[in-house]
């Protein structure tokens, strides 16, 4: 059974209808989620969230477990997906608001599976659940010379 290392719980401004999470010094171009068919679009060290909000605050809750967490079925919606987190420090983009730290830094940093959960309850801020855990290698593809 995986436990859980840390966590901290914010709230994120939901600018265009977007928020990103990011390891420090990543700067991807990411293309929004929408256009791949998801509302989450992950990059070799970043991950953009579309949501059907738009100039909004949500509940953004950043966990670290030591293996993968048990899933939790009460949320809407989830997706997963790996990332490379090789300074462990997690950045969040606000859109039009800019970076922010949220104060979450991975106590392993390197690769990691990341599970993103979603829950838009009818007149609550909409509610973010993303868990971070060590993942082995990736093999990310060769770049053409």
């Amino acid at each position: 059974m995986s436990s859980r290392l840390t966590a901290v719980t914010i709230t994120t401004l939901l600018d265009h209808r977007l928020f990103g999470i990011a390891d420090d010094g990543a700067e991807e171009d990411l293309p929004f989620p929408h256009e791949a068919g998801d509302w989450v679009c992950a990059g070799r060290s970043s991950i953009l969230v579309e949501t059907p909000f738009d100039n909004d605050e949500a509940v953004l809750r950043l966990e670290e477990w030591d293996g993968e967490p048990a899933e939790d079925h009460e949320w809407d919606d989830v997706v997963a997906v790996t990332i490379g987190c090789p300074s462990g420090t997690i950045r969040l983009n606000q859109v039009t608001a800019g970076w922010a730290d949220p104060g979450f830094t991975l106590t392993r940093p390197g690769d990691q599976h990341v599970r993103l959960s979603c829950r838009f309850a009818d007149g609550d801020d909409p509610e973010f659940l993303v868990q971070f855990w060590p993942a082995t290698t990736i093999a990310w593809p060769r770049a053409r010379t």
